[in-house]
């Protein structure tokens, strides 16, 4: 029997045929494989060169831009810190920032930033942005944000900062009028209340309001009463025990022998003991030298200090800044 022979035409196409046969498999294959794959992650958000001129997600360099799509979208990682590091470089310039960026930057704080930034960061940026207004020109606006955050923010720590900011500002522009006097009224009511968090920092400011040498010995005996106070936070009592001065030496004197006390307050006791005690003093600070380490980092340079004032009796007082 004569075997059937293929001819060249009938090759071409068993080729042909056996060719799309591969490809259709491959097209097949490589769906299938796309299929099962989770879909791309956009790690940033696209910005419209419109919307914030000038930023380069993928390398963003430090300017108000930054800062703006920083506020506005909440940020990546990278946004979030330029935008801190352009407001450091602002507030080092220590000049008043444009009415434009002293007004951007007031709504933006009184939104209380973006809902997406986390508490610390929110506290890092705030405090920067602090830093700028306080060379701006409408020093009221900025002091009635502080006042706010001080009386009504959630988180502590900012109503701390919001203390500290409030006392450089009567430091560096002698805040006066109406606007000082509520200040002043609410630094007493917050030092005096039970349950208040930042009674120390209250009373602190209060003792500094007109200069330390000028606080009243009210104030002063409410910081005593609040540094003895056992029920209060011990951060508390310590900042109010320094912010008693001369008038907390008896207390001082009491807390820095007392072993059931907090370490932190009795070696603010200690330091009260260095600034304003007499040789009378040195039995209990000697026997302080040698109790633990910890408090015999406050009692040795504090023995050092009356020794070296009761030598030189005249030499100017060095004020803890």
């Amino acid at each position: 029997m004569k075997a059937h022979s293929e001819t060249p035409t009938t090759h071409r196409y068993l080729l042909l045929a056996g060719g799309l046969v591969l490809v259709v498999a491959a097209i097949f294959t490589i769906w299938k494989l796309k299929e099962s794959q989770p879909p791309a992650v956009v790690s940033k958000p696209p910005a419209s060169a419109g919307t914030y001129p000038g930023l380069d997600l993928e390398d963003p360099a430090p300017s108000f831009e930054t800062l703006r799509y920083a506020a506005e979208t909440g940020g990546d990682p990278r946004t979030r810190e330029m935008a801190i590091v352009w407001l450091d470089q602002q507030a080092l310039l220590e000049l008043p920032p444009s009415i434009e960026l002293e007004i951007w930057l007031l709504d933006m704080l009184e939104a209380n930033g973006n809902p997406g930034w986390d508490a610390e960061y929110r506290l890092w940026l705030f405090n920067s942005a602090f830093n700028v207004l306080h060379f701006g020109r409408n020093q009221e606006a900025f002091t009635r944000l502080l006042q706010k955050l001080a009386l009504h923010d959630e988180v502590r720590t900012m109503r701390l900062y919001a203390l500290q900011h409030i006392g450089i500002q009567r430091e560096r522009y002698n805040l006066d009028g109406p606007l000082a006097e509520g200040i002043h009224s609410m630094l007493g009511e917050m030092a005096v209340a039970s349950d208040s968090s930042v009674a120390g920092s209250a009373i602190r400011l209060l003792a500094e309001w007109d200069g330390r040498d000028a606080a009243s010995p009210q104030v002063l005996d409410t910081a005593v009463q609040i540094a003895a106070d056992s029920t209060r936070p011990v951060d508390v009592r310590v900042t109010a025990l320094h912010a008693a001065d001369s008038q907390g030496l008896s207390l001082a004197r009491q807390l820095a022998v007392d072993g059931t006390q907090p370490v932190i307050l009795r070696k603010a006791a200690i330091a009260c003991i260095g600034s304003h005690g007499g040789s009378e003093d040195f039995p209990d600070l000697e026997k302080l030298s040698g109790e633990s380490s910890r408090i015999a980092q406050a009692a040795r340079p504090a023995l050092q200090s009356i020794r070296d004032r009761l030598a030189n009796p005249d030499a100017p007082e060095l004020v803890p800044f």
